[in-house]
């Protein structure tokens, strides 16, 4: 007695045997004759002494891949395998990537990347890449890492591929993000990024007394007068001049160089504001006799004759004193006094 079709395809494709017909010709139910192949959905058969036992797998090109035998796809390794059920099956077994074969979760590297070979949603595998590699150290997706005077981070790129991108800028040992900004010793900085793959340490200001200062503010440091001067890459804090103050009390600016005239008349004195290192400093450089329409210089060390009188400039210290040496012997008091005449 013969089985029908419709018993044969359904046995035949669960990759279970047939039983050999009754009349003994060897010959496998639906007609098939001995060693002849069946195929059936991604698989293919064989009748085989009266009985249907599996024999491969279909590649997507119709190729018949016995058991334990692969076929490769694009990305991957599919392995025909014969289970303890007897049921046949097209697994994808290990990843391909640039000629090599992974297994599942497996890890590689390159040059730039590291890999790990990942099961897909349909029961396919794929490479990923899990990050990048920084002179063979390994750097995952998303963490930091600082490198030279910059904070790199390994950022994913289009087409699978990972990248150590500069995030941030290292300065004395700590790290700041991209349009942070921070002081350092007298200065102020900005970690600024510059186009796409790049990010510099630039200078933005200066620090006095804990406030921030912009390019060409100035501020006062025991009536010395300095300027943040930002040009370019440098930065410096520069001395500029000299605080005076007049007779209101109020504060005029004077520049490097500069000489005014203070004191009430007649006696005054002539000062100048005068570079020291990297400073400043306001010193007295003569003495000035003031007297009705005219103004007497008188350098330190010498006397000038004003009616009949004698006027002197001397030195005590640091600080300059006029004089006046009056009678019939001035001038003799005067060099008596240290002085000589102008």
């Amino acid at each position: 007695m013969q089985f029908s079709l419709a018993l044969f395809v359904l046995v035949a494709i669960s990759g279970h045997s047939l039983a050999a017909p009754l009349d003994g010709s060897g010959d496998c139910p639906g007609g098939l004759q001995n060693g002849a192949l069946l195929e059936r959905g991604r698989f293919f058969y064989q009748c085989r002494d009266g009985n249907v036992v599996p024999k491969g797998c279909l590649a997507d090109d119709l190729k018949h891949i016995e058991i334990g035998s692969t076929t490769d796809k694009k990305t991957y390794r599919q392995t025909c395998t014969l289970g303890s059920d007897g049921l046949l099956a097209l697994e994808a077994t290990a990843c391909l990537h640039q000629g090599s074969e992974h297994k599942v979760d497996e890890q590689w590297e390159d040059a730039s990347n590291f890999y790990t070979c990942k099961k897909g949603d349909n029961n396919d595998l794929k490479t990923v890449n899990s990050g990048c590699v920084d002179q063979g150290k390994r750097v995952n997706l998303n963490d930091k890492v600082a490198k030279d005077d910059f904070v790199f981070v390994c950022n994913e790129t289009v087409n699978n591929g990972a990248h150590l991108m500069p995030a941030g800028c290292v300065k004395e040992g700590k790290q700041y993000n991209v349009g942070e900004s921070f002081e350092s010793g007298k200065f102020v900085y900005n970690c600024t990024r510059i186009g796409r793959e790049k990010v510099a340490v630039k200078p933005s200001g200066c620090v006095s007394n804990g406030k921030r200062l912009n390019d060409g503010d100035r501020f006062f440091d025991k009536d010395v007068i300095f300027e943040c001067a930002i040009d370019n890459a440098k930065t410096e804090i520069r001395t500029v001049g000299c605080a005076q103050r007049d007779d209101k009390g109020e504060v005029v600016e004077r520049r490097l160089g500069c000489t005014w005239v203070e004191g009430q008349e007649p006696f005054q004195y002539e000062w100048a504001c005068q570079a020291d290192n990297n400073s400043a400093k306001k010193v007295q450089v003569r003495c000035n006799y003031k007297v009705g329409g005219g103004v007497y210089n008188i350098e330190p060390g010498c006397y000038r004759t004003i009616d009949k009188a004698a006027f002197g400039c001397s030195k005590e210290g640091s600080s300059l004193k006029l004089q006046s040496f009056q009678g019939d012997n001035a001038e003799k008091s005067a060099q008596s006094a240290g002085l000589h005449a102008c």
